[in-house]
C-alpha cells in the first residue's frame, strides 16, 4: 500500500470512528456516556409539550384525554404526540425506563434539551431545606422535560399555571433533581 493510499485509510477510519462515536454523548458523572437524543428529535418533543403550555394541571388526569395533566401525563402526551413514543404512566415507571434505558446524570447541567428531569418531593424553597439528603434513596415524584438553558417544561399544580416553563438554577427544582437523562 503506497504512502497516499494508507493517509486515505487512517483518515476514513478516524472519521468512520467519530460518527459512530457520536451516538454516546460524555457527561461528567464517572466518565458515563448518554445516549443522544437528537436536536430533530428533541425539537418534536418540546415543540409538542409547549402546544399544551396552560393546560390545567390534575393529579391522576386521565391518560385518554389532553383537558388536563399531571407530570408523568404530560411527559408521556409530549414525547407520543411529537415522536409516537409511548413512555410509562406514572414518573417512577419514566424514571426506571431511562434507567434501563441510557445512563443518567445527577448533574442537570450534563442534560441535552429534550432529555427527562426526575425530582423528589417538595421540602422548601431554600438549598439548606435539601441539605444532608441522600437524593438518589429518594422516591422520584415528578418529571419534566428539559428544555436547555437551565429551563424545564413541565406541570406541577394550577397556580402554577398548569403546563409551564420553569426555571432551574437557584430554585427548588435545582435542590429537587434527583436525575434526568433521554428516553430514546
Amino acid at each position: 500500500m503506497n504512502m497516499n493510499n494508507m493517509k486515505k485509510t487512517i483518515l476514513a477510519a478516524t472519521v468512520g470512528l467519530s460518527v459512530m462515536m457520536s451516538a454516546a454523548l460524555p457527561f461528567g458523572d464517572g466518565g458515563q456516556a448518554y445516549a443522544a437524543t437528537s436536536t430533530t428529535q428533541a425539537n418534536k418533543i418540546i415543540s409538542a409539550g409547549k402546544k399544551y403550555l396552560g393546560t390545567p394541571y390534575q393529579f391522576g388526569s386521565s391518560r385518554y384525554n389532553t383537558s388536563t395533566f399531571d407530570c408523568s401525563d404530560f411527559v408521556r402526551q409530549a414525547f407520543l404526540d411529537g415522536l409516537g413514543v409511548k413512555l410509562p404512566s406514572d414518573s417512577r415507571q419514566q424514571a426506571t425506563y431511562v434507567k434501563n434505558k441510557t445512563a443518567e446524570t445527577s448533574n442537570w447541567r450534563n442534560l441535552k434539551p429534550g432529555h427527562l428531569m426526575f425530582f423528589m418531593s417538595y421540602k422548601g424553597t431554600s438549598k439548606s431545606a435539601y441539605a444532608g439528603i441522600n437524593k438518589s434513596a429518594q422516591r422520584i415524584t415528578h418529571v419534566g422535560i428539559y428544555l436547555g438553558n437551565g429551563k424545564v417544561l413541565h406541570t406541577y399544580s394550577n397556580a402554577g399555571g398548569g403546563v409551564t416553563i420553569s426555571n432551574i438554577a437557584g430554585t427548588h427544582w435545582e435542590y429537587r433533581f434527583v436525575f434526568g437523562g433521554s428516553a430514546l
